[in-house]
């Protein structure tokens, strides 16, 4: 069996061991008691908070109400992955739903459209936000609702898992007066930490700096924040003009959507402002070709644009209950095939350890506690932007970055694999 065949074999065992795991922990049955006794007297304020404190404690970024026929599951998105912790009955459902609508400020009589808005809650002497969304479905109103705890999110600088190469690009391009740098990756991969971590980083009292959000997440001080509302008209690409008119050191725009905000944006760098926004896209490669599919001039796109930051986010490894175990020929033979694929294949990997665990209800039985972040950074240099200019494919961009100081994901998470911060598993599950 070839190298690749065997890693598309690996693959295939990932998934089916991953839709087999039973993430189960000794707390779920006493949070699943206290909720419903709860609820059983009516107290639907007292269950809320109980699954709001209890969502902090499990590291939960969601927790999804799940409406099926005759019952309603309550999830939690625990480090990117959706586990059941038990089921409400469609009557405590109901309680719980209008508490959560009150809470939230949504219509208590709508059930046929979607809303959203957010609560918040004093849990541990801190304040929390809830970010609810509602949607009706066949059944009835499923409910997302996103926990926000600022004292996660605003994590410092040097813990964001930078590596020198890619820390020291960043920190070069954050030192700039102006430029556009833009943070990648799909939904749920960090993107708003690490770009509220930069801020926080910025955030010194000789520059002013500005954000538009949709919403506001976390509250800083000593910076100027403003929410988007499209019901009244003020949009990012209105809001980014506005924002130029208010003297701004640094602008932070929560999301590029559209050709106007980021055109809007594009010049805002290229009249002396460093300006920080997001796109969804996979890769830097990517993100190339979604500007250009904007319409933004490649000769505008060379002149703002500085750097790329594309990320994604996967599982740490456990440490209460992991153990070194030795290497089967076949994960050699995996390991040296992945090294060769992202060009490092001279080092020798004898010494690469291999752990397995036990699992614990530390880590809930999945392996994994909490979460790290991987990442690809472009930087534009002159022959890069002469590239641009000329509409050079993406291709072509990302062979001439690579020879100068590129780290590709890929070559990222491989190397924090091999230095025990997540595993080998947890890279192929989410390549």
């Amino acid at each position: 069996m070839k190298p690749w065949e065997k890693i598309e074999d690996l693959k295939e065992k990932i998934f089916k061991n991953e839709e087999q795991k039973s993430y189960t922990s000794s707390l779920f049955e006493a949070i699943e008691k206290k909720v419903k006794d709860s609820l059983l007297s009516q107290n639907a304020d007292d269950a809320l908070i109980t699954i709001t404190r209890w969502a902090l404690e499990l590291r939960a970024s969601d927790i999804h109400y799940e409406v099926k026929e005759n019952f309603v599951d309550l999830r939690f998105r625990i480090d990117g992955i959706l586990v059941t912790l038990f089921s409400l009955s469609r009557k405590d459902y109901k309680i719980l739903l209008e508490r959560l609508k009150y809470e939230s400020a949504l219509k208590l009589n709508i059930s046929d459209i979607p809303q959203d808005w957010k609560y918040s809650k004093i849990l541990e002497w801190k304040k929390i936000d809830v970010r609810v969304s509602t949607i009706p479905t066949k059944y009835g109103e499923n409910m997302v609702c996103r926990v926000l705890d600022a004292s996660k999110a605003l994590v410092d600088f040097e813990d964001l898992g930078f590596f020198w190469t890619t820390k020291r690009i960043l920190e070069k391009a954050l030192s700039k007066k102006n430029w556009l740098i833009l943070v990648t990756g799909p939904t749920g991969s960090g993107k708003t930490t690490t770009l509220y971590t930069i801020i926080k980083k910025l955030n010194t009292p000789d520059k002013k700096i500005i954000t538009l959000e949709d919403p506001i997440e976390y509250e800083f001080p000593g910076i100027v924040q403003a929410e988007v509302n499209e019901k009244k008209w003020f949009t990012f690409d209105v809001g980014l003009k506005a924002l130029m008119r208010q003297d701004p050191d640094i602008i932070m725009v929560w999301e590029i959507r559209d050709y106007e905000t980021l055109n809007t944006a594009t010049n805002a760098s290229l009249t002396w402002h460093l300006v920080l926004s997001t796109l969804h896209t996979k890769s830097a490669a990517e993100t190339l070709d979604r500007i250009a599919n904007m319409w933004v001039k490649p000769y505008i796109t060379a002149a703002a644009l500085d750097t790329i930051v594309a990320q994604r986010l996967v599982r740490k490894i456990c440490p209460h209950c992991k153990c070194e175990v030795e290497k089967t020929a076949n994960e050699t033979m995996v390991i040296s095939s992945m090294m060769k694929d992202i060009g490092l294949k001279t080092l020798k990997w004898d010494n690469v350890k291999i752990y397995r665990w036990a699992g614990c209800d530390q880590c809930n039985h999945t392996w994994y506690a909490w979460r790290i972040w991987v990442y690809e950074i472009i930087r534009l240099n002159e022959k890069l932007k002469d590239l641009i200019k000329n509409w050079a494919s993406s291709e072509e961009i990302i062979a001439e970055a690579k020879e100068n100081d590129m780290i590709s994901i890929a070559q990222d998470w491989i190397l924090k694999a091999i230095k025990w911060f997540t595993t080998i598993e947890e890279v192929l599950r989410v390549v």
